[in-house]
């Protein structure tokens, strides 16, 4: 009996690690996988301006400018675009939209037009901030005094 117990220890252990084999094989592997979408995530900081141009700016013909940032998150590559909302302020009189100028915190100022205008692009980005100054155009023989106007810009984030 002792000799068939010494071959029947081994035998059950050789079986149950076998069994434990034949079983994993018996699982199938599993297979993961993910497809990130593209993300472009835009915050404009402030969400508003208020232009408050005195004496000397209007003998000058410019209000100071301002700045408002744009912070962009993208896993993709991506274009920052600038616009006007439409041809004409909200004014007493027809202020067009050309007389918003911006740049890029750089460069000459350019202005702003219905049409979408790059302002930067690039690739991969997690809150890169893009500072736009932003001026306006004044006109001493047309802005009176106490008028309001007021206009929006629309700056968007796109695919190139």
């Amino acid at each position: 009996m002792s000799r068939t117990r010494d071959y029947l220890i081994p035998a059950i252990i050789v079986l149950l690690l076998c069994c434990a084999a034949a079983y994993a094989k018996q699982e199938g592997d599993s297979d993961l996988s993910m497809q990130v979408p593209d993300v472009y995530l835009l915050d404009v900081e402030p969400g508003s301006i208020d232009f408050q141009p005195d004496l000397g700016n209007v003998l000058e013909g410019w209000t100071e400018a301002r700045e408002v940032t744009a912070i962009v998150s993208a896993n993709a590559d991506w274009v920052l675009k600038i616009r006007g909302s439409q041809e004409f302020w909200e004014a007493p009189y027809q202020k067009p939209v050309s007389d918003i100028y911006w740049n890029l915190a750089v460069g000459d100022f350019q202005p702003l037009s219905t049409q979408f205008a790059p302002v930067v692009s690039g690739g991969l980005a997690d809150a890169s901030e893009y500072p736009i100054h932003i001026k306006v155009k004044l006109d001493i023989s047309k802005e009176i005094p106490g008028d309001y106007h007021y206009y929006y810009v629309v700056i968007g984030l796109m695919t190139p």
